[in-house]
């Protein structure tokens, strides 16, 4: 499992323990004629939660940062990103209640929520976390963490919403192989 070395800049630390994977676990509520689910997940997070990459429509290149931003991975090297950081801070709290929420698709392996959060500035702004899901050995469920950001206007348009899909339906599906359709 990944753990990410902390980022040093200017003799500054910035832990990254919050992003360790973690076991948690959601609890589908009895209905009619069907009992009680319980799914236990593995939550492990990808580095594009606290990095970006260069803006490509802005001409940018690894090396139009000063390199003490980089961070590298075994994958990638990534620019660290502030605003990502400061946000992913909030992430371990806001996963183990994603139950709670509504999912979307962006393709066929990929989903996500979106959830109003506060920034720094104390605006709520739209927190994007994508995320897929496998099956696993070690538990019901690997949930992994592709990204999590706030979209800006520097890049892409926000992604096209669909109808919304349970969490619990994502979770039931892939625990039993079973395809998830896409919602139209």
């Amino acid at each position: 499992m990944k753990q990410y070395e902390p980022f040093v800049i200017n003799e500054h630390i910035f832990s990254l323990s919050h992003l360790d994977p973690f076991y948690t676990e959601y609890v589908q509520p009895a209905k009619q004629d069907k009992g009680e689910k319980r799914y236990r997940c593995l939550i492990e997070f990808s580095s594009h939660c606290f990095t970006r990459s260069p803006n490509k429509h802005k001409g940018e290149t690894l090396e139009s940062y000063d390199s003490t931003l980089h961070y590298t991975t075994q994958k990638e090297t990534r620019i660290f990103c502030f605003e990502r950081y400061q946000l992913s801070l909030q992430l371990p709290d806001i996963l183990r209640e994603m139950d709670k929420q509504k999912c979307f698709f962006t393709s066929a392996n990929d989903k996500f929520l979106t959830i109003s959060i506060q920034n720094q500035a104390g605006e709520n702004v739209d927190y994007e976390i994508y995320f897929s899901l496998k099956k696993s050995k070690k538990c019901d469920v690997h949930i992994f963490i592709n990204s999590a950001y706030v979209r800006s206007a520097d890049y892409q348009a926000a992604p096209l919403r669909r109808k919304p899909i349970s969490f619990f339906v994502l979770l039931n599906n892939t625990l039993i192989n079973k395809r998830i359709k896409k919602p139209i």
